[in-house]
């Protein structure tokens, strides 16, 4: 089975032959028993076995693994010793979390009344640094650079209910899987390196999100169209975002105070249309729609917005005073449809009455 790799979560248990033995050590006229033992592992996101002696667990942390012993019938009862300074425990079969990246070493003694024998696996489990944009708990548990922002009670919508793995990218560069975004997150102060970066205590405008343009966001969280960031960014990225952290570009973004909110909408901007506003982004011949709208000049504003396209199975946000309505050329006027700059001319857009 050298080198075999299992799927990402597939965990399955890893059945390892032993390669220790250990003869009854009580002076019993059974003394030249043979006790054998091993370590079977679960909850791997993945399990490569390259021989008896190279096993590797590996996942993300928090990683939450079921170890059970493997060997003689003779022995009843098992010490585990997990190797990140945890206490041991007695449970025959136990279930560990790991919360800390790293690599740790895993034994089990376990003993009966012919002897005891004990089990090392060296580096069994394999605890994984976060990417930008996953879930996180405290800033240890993210890759080189990143800080766990958002975490509870740090300012972020009610929507995070975990912190998220990021860090400012002012450069535009966040790394394979990630994008850089404007979104801004309330930054701690101080990293967990102690360091005084551009982002501790301030909020993050350029922001490094995972990026789902070519894959799917995790359970919980939502693919949206973000603004580009980082020098010389334009255009819009796809990030995920926990689920209701922001609204997608056409949502009503108006609070029960009457007031717009810029900070409600992931564009950046709550645009006065409409009777509860909408989550719109300014636009230009620099500036273009994310996909799936159209650049619009309409009366009552100072410049052009984005507007969503709009059909029968895609309706507009249920406000009153907007509604679906089909695309004429800019300089048609603004009777009769709604004047495109830039976008689809057969398509319809949600606009003001």
């Amino acid at each position: 089975m050298a080198g075999l790799c299992l799927a990402a979560g597939c965990h399955q248990r890893a059945f390892v032959v032993t390669g220790m033995d250990a003869a009854a050590t009580d002076g019993s006229p059974d003394a030249q028993t043979t006790l054998t033992l091993d370590i079977s592992v679960t909850g791997c996101a993945n399990l490569s076995v390259g021989g008896a002696t190279a096993v590797s667990c590996s996942g993300p942390v928090p990683l939450t693994v079921s170890f059970a012993p493997v060997g003689s019938a003779a022995l009843t009862t098992f010490r585990w010793m997990f190797g990140d300074r945890s206490p041991s425990s007695m449970d025959p079969a136990p279930t560990h979390t790991y919360t800390l990246p790293g690599s740790y070493t895993v034994m089990v003694t376990g003993e009966g009344t012919v002897g005891t024998v004990s089990r090392v696996r060296e580096n069994l489990i394999s605890v994984l640094a976060l990417a930008a944009g996953a879930s996180c708990d405290v800033d240890s548990q993210c890759g080189q650079g990143l800080r766990c922002l958002c975490q509870p009670g740090a300012g972020c919508p009610a929507a995070f209910t975990r912190g998220i793995c990021t860090t400012a990218c002012a450069t535009g560069f966040c790394g394979a899987g990630a994008v850089c975004a404007d979104y801004p997150l309330p930054a701690a102060a101080g990293g967990a390196d102690g360091g005084d970066d551009a982002a501790a205590g301030a909020g993050l405008t350029a922001t490094c999100l995972a990026d789902c343009s070519s894959t799917s966001c995790p359970s919980g969280f939502v693919c949206q169209s973000l603004p580009a960031a980082g020098q010389g960014s334009a255009g819009w990225v796809e990030a995920c975002l926990p689920l209701g952290a922001a609204h997608d570009l056409g949502a009503s973004c108006r609070g029960a105070d009457g007031a717009l909110h810029d900070a409600a909408c992931s564009t950046g901007l709550c645009a006065n249309l409409g009777d509860l506003g909408m989550c719109s982004a300014p636009c230009d011949g620099a500036h273009p729609c994310p996909a799936g709208s159209g650049c619009a000049r309409l009366a009552g504003l100072p410049a052009p917005v984005c507007l969503p396209s709009c059909s029968a199975s895609a309706p507009c946000a249920p406000d009153p005073a907007i509604g679906c309505a089909a695309a004429i050329t800019a300089d048609a006027g603004t009777d009769g449809g709604v004047p495109i700059i830039s976008g689809a001319l057969d398509a319809s857009y949600c606009a003001p009455f």
